[in-house]
């Protein structure tokens, strides 16, 4: 008896077709996780709550500068840019990328919950009123002041930075713009005062053995047509 051939089902999840061929995508779903977690993360732990604060005297010697406010918000599109593009054309050093962001966001994390902190750097009151100020006081509310130490934009600087550097993609002919990007985002957030300098240097203690660990293998240099 001849056997019937069934139509494909065009009912399949195009979602999870894209699982199969490209298993990478999976670390997209890191991103709904992350926000999730840090979520919960800052109602375990409110401003209002009991945590050790992170600041030091040479923190009242930095002054509020509030335009930069902007290189700090440029750290969101810092972390997407770059997961984009190597999510495009480099899917190993998307998935070193994401590695990265996964270990030193839930290190972070862990941090918060078993050594609650936050720092007391914020104007009671903005000087000036200016869109920058504006957009600070938005940042202040939807943000708050408790889980600083480490900080987790220098951890994905930190990320972002690695990424390019490693990557054989056309992205890496932009590694030292988002090098020093990367250091500008990182110093913003004390201007505006959003970190400690604690919080930077614990951001760079946990990126420094991350890149260790991610990055210690030495990459194989594929082999040219002409060898």
């Amino acid at each position: 008896m001849a056997k019937i051939k069934r139509a494909p089902d065009k009912r399949r999840c195009p979602f999870k077709s894209a699982l199969r061929t490209h298993p990478e995508y999976w670390y997209t779903l890191f991103l709904p996780g992350y926000l999730l977690v840090f979520a919960l993360v800052e109602r375990l732990i409110p401003a209002d709550g009991d945590y050790w604060i992170s600041c030091i005297p040479l923190d009242d010697k930095i002054p509020f500068l509030e335009i930069f406010v902007i290189p700090y918000c440029m750290w969101y599109f810092l972390l997407l840019g770059v997961g984009l593009s190597l999510l495009r054309a480099d899917a190993p050093q998307f998935c070193r990328y994401m590695r990265f962001l996964i270990f030193g966001f839930g290190f972070s994390m862990v941090v918060f919950l078993l050594f609650p902190n936050g720092q007391t750097l914020r104007p009671a009151e903005m000087p000036r009123d200016n869109i920058c100020t504006r957009l600070l006081a938005f940042l202040y509310a939807a943000d708050t002041n408790t889980n600083v130490l480490p900080s987790m934009h220098v951890v994905g600087c930190g990320a972002a930075v690695c990424g390019v550097f490693h990557t054989k993609s056309p992205l890496r002919r932009w590694r030292w713009v988002i090098l020093l990007l990367a250091l500008l985002i990182s110093v913003s957030t004390l201007f505006v005062k959003q970190h400690s300098i604690l919080d930077l240097l614990a951001g760079i203690a946990v990126t420094l053995p991350l890149y260790r660990f991610i990055y210690r293998k030495k990459e194989k240099m594929p082999k040219s047509a002409s060898d």
